[in-house]
């Protein structure tokens, strides 16, 4: 769905894989300099950059040279960089980490390759610069009225300030290149389309080798205020802003039924029943005293654990009778066995709280009370579940604006 979406994102030092499956027919090769004759026969080679999480990332780019000398650029969307080489007694291998327009991260390794063997090598990467990336949940229609807004960063004599981007329901501050080894200041102002504040932030953080790019999270603006700046896998500072408003319960277009799946195919025992809720509200949500179900009739509905959802947050709710549904989906206890099919009779599926119906999904049989209905999968041979594309999330009865697609349950991905 959105790319901002799905949740779970970390800014912890992870080892991310690079590149592409290569083969390289670089010809016999001579060097009269040091008599080396290199052997037609090459070595496997597998490549594993080890760098920190990195948002915006453009590219990884890493160059070889031995025997011969190549130049590769990976969008960093592969998890490994396989190659076979030629043999040599040094091979150089120089690693460049691309995000936000600029070089950030560098690394580079040595080593001996010869004919048959395999190896496996990681390059440490290390941050050579720096930026700041912020993301602020706006809600579906952005009920705060947010119109514009400044991040303002501090050190010393330097003041660095940027405007605001929106991408969809999400609010985007980004900096350019910043020096490591210093001491910000960051402020950020939200305004309405009057000019007038009605949102303000300050603290303070370090930007070095260990968190070039401290990613700033702010989990709700009415709620509360989580802002964390996540340096490393063992280090979380974290500050905690309490507002005058607390977390809340659901109301009508706060949550949204984003994904689902009623008929996954019998003989694929990695797929399982599950509906995917959506938070598009900027405010933490409670979803106690909701239901899931196939309308608000109690005894076609189960209740949901009385959980959380944050903004442009997921929650997965699962059959916890079947077998194939992952623990960490079994949020309901005895869920309806939902219509499987959309050509026979009248099927939905119903998001309610308090007796309130927050969102509901129509799916059945075309009638003169039901003009269009949300696809599903009819294939005996391969599962695909119903994504609604967030969007449309002021259109959601409109079947353009469903898909379906690869099950991603808690991702908000749209038919990827």
């Amino acid at each position: 769905m959105l790319p901002t979406q799905k949740i779970k994102k970390t800014a912890c030092a992870v080892a991310l894989g690079l590149c592409a499956l290569s083969a390289w027919n670089c010809g016999e090769n001579e060097t009269k300099d040091n008599a080396l004759t290199v052997s037609s026969e090459t070595a496997r080679i597998a490549l594993r950059l080890e760098h920190s999480d990195t948002p915006l990332l453009d590219s990884l780019v890493l160059d070889c040279e031995g025997a011969d000398t190549l130049h590769l650029v990976q969008d960093g969307s592969e998890a490994e960089f396989r190659l076979d080489l030629f043999p040599h007694e040094r091979w150089k291998f120089s690693a460049k980490l691309y995000a936000n327009g600029e070089l950030m991260q560098i690394g580079e390794i040595e080593a001996k390759l010869e004919a048959g063997e395999n190896t496996n090598l990681a390059i440490p990467m290390h941050a050579v610069a720096g930026f700041v990336y912020v993301e602020i949940p706006l809600g579906f229609g952005n009920p705060a009225g947010i119109a514009s807004g400044t991040l303002t960063l501090s050190s010393g004599a330097d003041v660095f300030e940027y405007p605001m981007a929106v991408e969809g329901s999400t609010a985007i501050f980004k900096s350019g290149v910043l020096p490591l080894g210093r001491d910000y200041g960051i402020r950020i102002e939200l305004s309405n389309s009057d000019g007038i504040a009605i949102f303000s932030l300050s603290d303070t953080f370090r930007l070095d080798e260990s968190s070039p790019v401290p990613e700033l999270k702010i989990n709700s603006l009415r709620a509360r205020i989580a802002l964390a700046i996540e340096i490393a896998a063992d280090v979380n500072l974290g500050i905690s802003l309490p507002l005058p408003a607390s977390r809340r319960v659901a109301g009508t277009g706060d949550l949204v039924i984003s994904e689902f799946l009623v008929n996954p195919v019998k003989s694929d025992s990695t797929q399982f029943d599950f509906i995917e809720i959506y938070n598009g509200s900027n405010d933490t949500i409670d979803v106690e005293n909701c239901f899931i179900g196939k309308s608000t009739n109690s005894k076609e509905s189960a209740a949901i654990e009385p959980l959380s959802i944050l903004p442009r947050e997921a929650l997965v709710l699962g059959n916890d009778t079947n077998p194939n549904t992952p623990e960490e989906y079994r949020h309901t206890e005895l869920m309806p066995t939902f219509t499987k099919s959309n050509s026979s009779t009248a099927a939905a599926i119903v998001l309610h709280c308090d007796g309130e119906i927050i969102d509901s999904v129509y799916y059945g049989k075309l009638d003169s009370l039901h003009l269009s209905a949300v696809p599903l999968n009819g294939s005996t041979s391969t599962t695909k579940s119903s994504q609604f594309d967030l969007s449309g999330w002021d259109d959601r009865e409109n079947p353009e604006n469903w898909c379906l697609g690869t099950p991603t349950p808690g991702v908000a991905s749209f038919c990827e």
